[in-house]
């Protein structure tokens, strides 16, 4: 029950894994309301996406052509630590070698050289100071000289994978708005009702309604535990900046800048760049937060409307209870700075 990413990819993943059962009435049926419009800003992602994209037969040329896609080989974190200009540091996705069986950092403490530890473990970071990517076109799809995740559309994605699930895995789109969830005698959900008069039962139910979080807390009853006592960033506004010129260059990490009560990320794609200020509203007005957003975009935030987004750091108790599993913000949300939020 939901779209948008968390929907389509996990519809994706279930119909992908069972193919051959379709012959034998295995279904999967995603139910969207065609009236709640999707969250529509994480446009950073992870490396696992990779595998996950592959096992559900997408291919990568068409997420790069339809998707406004980018390459993401990390991110890199400026002022964290000084605050000065030329303060930064990266974490790269491609891990040093024999990570598993050395400790490298002693090694690089000892030699009280310039070097950063990420020059000095791994190249990621200098491809991305030279501005280039983790593969070359002839690198065969999903595999890569360096190790990448990707930065992409959000929007643009989420009905990207709605057409491959529909067309290709077969399957069923359902656009209806659940008015009540039927809980069987053992506690378990039995079906839905929709305000459009359609009735869907199933086997397996799993919650991908957002914030809402309808079956898993609606029905299901599991507790919201709150982390804001630790997390402080509740607030989210979000940009989406033109390039100056057609040939500017697009950044292959994430830039995750420190401001004075949260952070800064700013994302590049084909077409623009997605940037956004995550911040504590206790800590910081609305409004100052939205002019450190603008003075760090520059002239280019002169005519551009921020969008003001609420974060409710924290999750559920239980992400699966009886047949009822949440998946994506139904589950919860925490700090979006690694975007595994």
């Amino acid at each position: 029950v939901g779209g948008g990413t968390a929907g389509w990819l996990t519809a994706g993943v279930i119909a992908a894994k069972h193919q051959a059962r379709r012959q034998h009435g295995f279904t999967v049926t995603l139910v969207e309301s065609p009236n709640v419009p999707t969250i529509g800003v994480g446009e950073g992602t992870w490396p696992t996406l990779r595998s996950t994209l592959k096992k559900m037969g997408v291919s990568e040329t068409e997420l790069f052509r339809q998707c406004d896609a980018s390459f993401k080989q990390g991110a890199r974190f400026n002022r964290w630590t000084t605050g000065a200009p030329d303060d930064g540091y990266y974490h790269p996705l491609m891990l040093p070698q024999h990570f598993g069986q050395v400790n490298l950092a002693p090694h690089w403490l000892a030699d009280e050289g310039s070097a950063t530890f990420c020059d000095t473990v791994t190249p990621q970071g200098r491809i991305c100071d030279e501005g280039l990517g983790p593969k070359t076109i002839a690198t065969p799809e999903y595999d890569g000289h360096a190790n990448y995740a990707y930065h992409l559309d959000a929007g643009k994605f989420s009905h990207f994978l709605q057409r491959h699930c529909c067309d290709t895995l077969g399957v069923r789109h359902v656009k209806a708005d659940v008015t009540e969830v039927h809980l069987d005698e053992s506690g378990d959900i039995a079906s839905l009702d929709t305000e459009q008069g359609i009735s869907i039962a199933g086997d397996l139910f799993i919650d991908c309604t957002g914030f809402a979080a309808l079956l898993i807390g609606g029905a299901m009853k599991v507790p919201f535990r709150s982390c804001t006592d630790i997390l402080f960033c509740d607030t989210a506004l979000a940009m989406q900046v033109p390039y100056d010129l057609p040939e500017d260059p697009i950044a292959s990490h994430t830039i995750s800048t420190a401001q004075s009560a949260g952070w800064i990320w700013d994302i590049g794609l084909p077409t623009r760049r997605g940037v956004g200020h995550v911040f504590s509203s206790s800590h910081i007005s609305a409004d100052a937060a939205e002019q450190e957003l603008r003075d760090y975009i520059g002239p280019a935030a002169r005519d551009l409307t921020a969008r003001r987004l609420a974060i409710r750091a924290g999750h559920r108790e239980q992400f699966w209870v009886r047949n009822c599993v949440a998946v994506g913000l139904a589950a919860g949300f925490l700090e979006p700075l690694e975007a595994s939020a």
